[in-house]
């Protein structure tokens, strides 16, 4: 073992002493407590030890770890690892597993020399079943490499100076190995075997290992690495990818190596560096990997991330990863991964089972065997399940080959999210928690159909994916407005109304343009809102009946207001409420009723008038049960109190309205009331109550690009400085 090394280890141990030895002088000889007594007396046997290893009195203890490398990251995980190896945990070691790549071995040698450091063991013993290796050039075959369990005994049989290990096999061997660590460790021989890469041993050669690690004899410890969960007896790490700090150092110190990486990455600059990690999946041996070739090719940053980009699974990368899964993997396997691979978001058992269309008996299993190997991870046994991105990447390139397996699991992925919004949306608030947390596997099903479509890029391809695709806007559309997901919305409405006018639907088509334009309304993007309330009109007037075509004029009548014609709206709103009246449509009216009102209110100064088309919309809404509609005109009623100067007046209606909205979570009305409030408690000089309740108006205005949320910052800005002041 280095003499270097015991010497770290020394002057740590001393510098440990010697701040207990403070501690432990200032208490009297009879009152220093048990415990910092007892660490006294362990550290310092410990530094008597390592003053005798220094001095030379155990040299022939053997060190046959791996040169050390550069180490960033997993606190949390060499700290759990540490804990395992305590002498006073019961158990042989750890098993450290997680896919190719993900720094297992990196991760034990790390562990083992802190080990070293802090002294816990005085022999180290490292032995490897790893055939190759990954470097830029390609894959290289490890030299020294032991194939079966029977040669890694030898090797460390070797490494003790020992040949009756070697002269015998099987369970015979295996007996002698016991013998030999039984003879060898003692208190000044505490052993720590290192096992690297157990998932290339044969199957019938784990169990035989894990039965020997159970009967290692104390202070031995082991560890051990594979890409295969397995054994008993042991403490259990999966490695899962790095964070993006520790990334970042790994790539800051691969430029320090290399002047041509470092011009490089410094020339993109630091921002875009997340770029590589997002795509190598925060796997160390990916990230060392991919800027290992981009320094031995010269390739530009640009032209190494469409590489990663365009890697397909038969890539050197995916190959060294999986190389030992793909050998043993079978059809079901390969179709719980396929489908787990179309889920943006983790997948519950249910969900998974319903897309990969496995009985819960054969799905349990291959869940069983692909969290074996690292390439299923799961916050319980029950799930919910999710890929490492290279796993997915490797599932999505897999599922190119199989185009007719492929074709069938997306159907199966779009039709259960199809029917999960069609449970769950709609107007039923209630339900939206439930959207809201299924959203990135919503907007996946979505985005999915899109793609089947063929649209805009050629003709229909898929008229079922059209239909799917407006039954799922239709089902969306009210959740995407209340929770704020304003930019989706407008993106499923555009999606919906080609494919709707593609599938020959105008009526449908002009549903999801009034979707739309709604959003550009709100934001004041006017000649967007104008082009799709166009469009709406257009389609209404070819295939839609009395209705759709009044709720278009309705439209064009909030487009010509907020172009500054208030004549021409009021005519829209007028015609269209004639038309709500003779077809009974009282939502529609107490809609149009409001709009009408606001008309009054801002641009014609006629309050009474205002009022009373308020509190007759108010009224329908009442009498309907719509709590939706009831909160927007009593807000709105608080506004016009506000112009009004009816303080007190305004306060009762904006709490009304809060209290609806926060019950149903209408995002954009929530701001708006929060407001409201503000306003009256800034006017009553009540500032340091006001600016939270502006300052979370503003947030909620800022994220969806409202067009209120310049007054509404305003409003934060003269209470901050009232506030101040």
């Amino acid at each position: 073992m280095p003499q270097a090394d015991y010497s770290a280890a020394l002057e740590n141990a001393r510098r440990i002493l010697a701040e207990l030895e403070a501690k432990a002088a200032g208490y009297t000889a009879l009152t220093i407590p048990p415990p910092l007594v007892l660490e006294l007396d362990e550290k310092r046997k410990e530094v008597e030890r390592l003053e005798a290893l220094v001095a030379g009195k155990s040299s022939d203890l053997p060190n046959t770890l791996p040169r050390r490398q550069p180490f960033f990251g997993r606190e949390k995980e060499i700290a759990r690892a540490l804990s395992y190896l305590a002498p006073d945990d019961r158990g042989w070691g750890v098993l450290i597993d997680g896919i190719g790549g993900i720094g297992k071995t990196a991760l034990a040698v790390e562990v083992a020399y802190l080990c070293l450091e802090q002294a816990r063991f005085d022999a180290f013993l490292f032995v490897t079943a790893k055939r190759d290796r990954l470097t830029a050039a390609g894959e290289q075959p490890v030299e020294g490499s032991a194939s079966s369990l029977d040669a890694m005994l030898d090797e460390i049989a070797r490494q003790l100076g020992d040949q009756a290990v070697t002269r015998s096999s099987g369970a015979e061997k295996r007996t002698a190995f016991l013998d030999l660590m039984r003879n060898y460790s003692g208190p000044e021989r505490r052993v720590l075997l290192i096992f690297d890469n157990l998932e290339t041993l044969p199957p019938d050669e784990q169990t035989p290992l894990f039965e020997l690690l159970r009967r290692l004899p104390q202070p031995c410890k082991a560890i051990l690495t594979s890409r295969r969960r397995a054994g008993e007896g042991g403490g259990w790490l999966r490695l899962e990818r790095l964070d993006w700090d520790t990334a970042r150092q790994i790539i800051a110190e691969r430029m320090g190596r290399s002047p041509r990486l470092e011009r490089e990455l410094t020339r993109v600059g630091e921002g875009r560096w997340q770029e590589l990690y997002d795509l190598t999946g925060g796997s160390p041996l990916a990230l060392t990997w991919a800027l290992g070739l981009m320094d031995r090719r010269m390739l530009s940053f640009d032209r190494l991330l469409d590489l990663l980009r365009g890697a397909d699974p038969d890539s050197p990368l995916h190959r060294f990863i999986y190389q030992e899964a793909r050998r043993e993997m079978g059809a079901d396997d390969w179709r719980v991964l396929g489908a787990l691979a179309l889920f943006a978001a983790p997948a519950s058992f249910e969900s998974l089972a319903a897309v990969a269309d496995l009985t819960r008996q054969a799905l349990e299993s291959a869940l069983e065997r692909l969290s074996g190997y690292a390439l299923v991870d799961a916050e319980t046994n029950d799930g919910p399940y999710t890929l490492h991105p290279l796993t997915r990447q490797l599932a999505l390139g897999e599922l190119e080959k199989r185009p007719e397996e492929a074709s069938t699991l997306r159907q199966r992925f779009a039709r259960h999210w199809l029917d999960y919004a069609r449970r769950y949306g709609g107007r039923n608030y209630e339900t939206y928690d439930k959207l809201e947390a299924a959203w990135p596997n919503l907007e996946a099903a979505a985005a999915q159909l899109w793609r089947a479509t063929g649209l805009p890029a050629g003709p229909l391809r898929d008229e079922e994916a059209a239909q799917m695709l407006g039954d799922l806007a239709d089902a969306l559309d009210n959740f995407l407005f209340f929770r704020g997901y304003w930019d989706e919305r407008v993106r499923l409405a555009a999606w919906g109304y080609e494919a709707a006018r593609a599938a020959g639907d105008l009526r449908r088509a002009g549903w999801r343009a009034l979707d739309a334009a709604w959003i550009h309304h709100l934001r004041e993007e006017t000649e967007r809102a104008g082009d799709w309330a166009d469009k709406m009109a257009a389609a209404m007037e070819q295939a839609g009946n009395r209705r759709d075509r009044a709720v278009a004029t309705h439209l064009r009548g909030l487009v010509a207001r907020q172009r500054g014609d208030p004549d021409e709206a009021e005519r829209c709103y007028r015609e269209a409420l004639a038309a709500y009246r003779e077809l009974g449509e009282r939502a529609d009216e107490a809609i149009v009723l409001n709009d009408l009102a606001g008309l009054m209110r801002a641009e014609r100064k006629e309050y009474d008038q205002a009022e009373s088309l308020y509190r007759a919309a108010l009224e329908i809404d009442r009498q309907r049960g719509d709590k939706e509609g009831q909160a927007i005109y009593l807000g709105n009623l608080g506004l016009l109190a506000i112009d009004r100067q009816r303080w007190d007046e305004a306060r009762a209606y904006f709490e009304q309205a809060l209290s609806l909205d926060r019950e149903i979570g209408h995002r954009a009305f929530v701001a708006f009331d929060l407001w409201g409030l503000a306003r009256v408690l800034e006017k009553e000089g009540r500032y340091d109550e006001a600016l939270p309740l502006a300052e979370e108006s503003l947030a909620i205005y800022e994220r969806l690009r409202h067009r209120d949320v310049d007054e509404a910052r305003d409003l934060v800005a003269r209470l901050r400085d009232r506030c101040s002041g």
